[in-house]
């Protein structure tokens, strides 16, 4: 126990360790060294009281660092970037919540003119960021207050900064995906069909569109898309007609788009393109040389493949379709991400490169047994090219003229087989023992003929196995990867040794790689590929 100057008061009991041997003089000289400990313990107390009530002024409760995964409705409000370095993280704002909240009347947050909705919140144009800042505060805690004051749950007040600028999180968004089926069902809609003695309407939504001139872009930034699409939704839904959707998930999450009603015959989308093309890579003058082969295109055929125009021209939404040369250069620039024309056409990774759809295609059950191996394996030839890049000294005139290039295209590619040469499978062993490693085991008994048929049978009337399959024997290259098509190639061991020479795997490898690995690439279940017996049986 001991008095504090002053006060008159005495205090005990403040937790400071018993001293086993110092006695009086020892506790007096603790307390009297304690003096300014305790005092600063005070001033820090007070600091981290005050640090507090700073935090809270600013944050409120703080949200934990790992966070579930966001709605599709999540919006990143982050306007005043273009400003300069922002003073709080961005806001996470959920839109559709507040849709709800405001009982879907847009004008309460957007300005709206008959029909059409201001993308942006409370304003026309972006002015300045002391402006800007003013409108979303005065508009969103006031709005918050007043809630509160009419007794339901609302949102962060005054001071509680960090309670809305709480930046980035992980979100279920995702970008739009447009298809045909979207584009025919908004095309044949009542409200964009064309007017009498017209073919189309494409301007409805395709502003810059002229029948003389075709730009299909659809919006210059994400503003202008939302102030389309929600403004041409609420004027059908005024007209009492079915409508589309209003909040953010019904576009942006996939799980709610994957029950959108699929059109499975689409007609296909006139927009002046050609049936067939010549592609080139572009020259500056006319009298210089092509510097690379061109390659005819079938145009419609890829049209029916694939689910979009965007898969192939990907800023068709903002710029309209182009070529891809217009973006992609020889050098790269960056409308087109740095991208070169080069790695545009050719990189197997890129699902908008032809190489990389290709690549895609070739990943089907049917055809992965070989094209697996074959990638890692396989020889490499400088003929491959001329089975795109055609061996035509094109004129760049033909460049210009779309019609001469678009024919001379189409005559190229008609005259392409269509089908695979036949193979004759009596040419090929029944069954073939394996049998040069056998030794706890039986030898192997491969049915040869039964494995080519199964699969002659999965690339059967597939007009691109049929060009790119350059000889009848090209499916023996799926096993027999470094040898020449034909129907007697030497035997594995003649390249594989019984040991690994550091460069090929041994011959036991080579055998269990190749086998195993097509029965994994193709989905084989039986034989599995782990069963050793039901390849091997085992020797008595």
């Amino acid at each position: 126990m001991f008095q504090v100057r002053g006060t008159g008061r005495s205090f005990s009991g403040f937790g400071f360790p018993e001293f086993s041997g110092g006695g009086f003089q020892q506790r007096i000289f603790t307390m009297e060294k304690g003096r300014p400990l305790l005092r600063w313990a005070g001033i820090l107390c007070v600091g981290m009281a005050v640090a507090g009530f700073g935090l809270n002024a600013l944050g409120g409760k703080q949200e934990p660092d790992a966070m579930k995964r966001m709605g599709a409705d999540l919006v990143s409000i982050d306007t005043l970037k273009k400003f300069g370095t922002l003073e709080y993280p961005v806001v996470r704002f959920e839109h559709d919540k507040h849709t709800r909240a405001v009982e879907g009347k847009c004008e309460t947050c957007h300005t709206v003119s008959g029909s059409k909705v201001a993308a942006r919140f409370k304003r026309q144009e972006d002015t300045d960021a002391a402006e800007i800042k003013a409108i979303y505060h005065e508009n969103c805690i006031g709005c918050h207050i007043e809630t509160a004051k009419a007794g339901k749950k609302s949102g962060p007040g005054s001071g509680e900064c960090r309670s809305c600028h709480t930046g980035p999180a992980e979100s279920v968004r995702t970008p739009v995906v447009f298809d045909k089926s979207l584009h025919y069902r908004h095309s044949s809609s009542k409200m964009v069909l064309p007017a009498s003695g017209q073919k189309e309407n494409c301007s409805k939504c395709h502003t810059k569109d002229q029948p003389d001139k075709r730009d299909l872009s659809f919006a210059e930034n994400k503003e202008q898309a939302h102030e389309k699409c929600l403004s041409c939704h609420m004027e059908i839904g005024k007209a009492k007609q079915a409508t589309g959707p209003l909040e953010c998930a019904g576009c942006h999450d996939a799980t709610v788009r994957a029950g959108f009603k699929k059109i499975a015959d689409v007609p296909r989308l006139e927009a002046g393109q050609s049936d067939y093309a010549l592609l080139m890579a572009p020259v500056k003058n006319a009298g210089q040389p092509v510097p690379i082969n061109a390659v005819p295109f079938n145009h419609k055929l890829h049209e029916e493949k694939i689910e979009n125009c965007s898969t192939c021209h990907h800023n068709v939404a903002s710029k309209g379709v182009m070529a891809c040369s217009q973006c992609h250069t020889s050098l790269g620039k960056e409308e087109g991400g740095f991208v070169t024309l080069e790695q545009a056409m050719h990189r197997v990774g890129a699902k908008s490169s032809c190489v990389g759809c290709h690549a895609a295609a070739q990943a089907k059950p049917q055809c992965a047994g070989c094209h697996a191996f074959m990638g890692r394996t396989g020889q490499k030839s400088d003929s491959s090219c001329s089975k795109c890049h055609v061996d035509i000294t094109a004129d760049p005139a033909l460049m210009a003229d779309k019609t001469t290039g678009s024919a001379t295209a189409r005559m190229i590619i008609d005259a392409r087989p269509k089908a695979d040469t036949t193979l004759n499978l009596d040419e090929i062993p029944d069954v073939v023992e394996i049998g040069v490693l056998s030794n706890e085991f039986q030898p192997s008994k491969f049915a040869h003929r039964k494995i080519v048929g199964k699969m002659l049978e999965g690339m059967k009337d597939d007009a691109m196995a049929a060009y790119f399959h350059s000889s009848p024997y090209a499916v023996c290259s799926g096993c027999h990867h470094n040898s020449p098509p034909s129907a007697n190639p030497p035997k594995c061991a003649s390249c594989h040794n019984q040991n690994t020479d550091g460069v090929k795997p041994g011959l036991k490898n080579a055998y269990h790689q190749q086998c195993m690995g097509c029965h994994r690439e193709m989905g084989i279940q039986k034989p599995a590929d782990t069963a050793c017996v039901e390849c091997h049986a085992t020797k008595q």
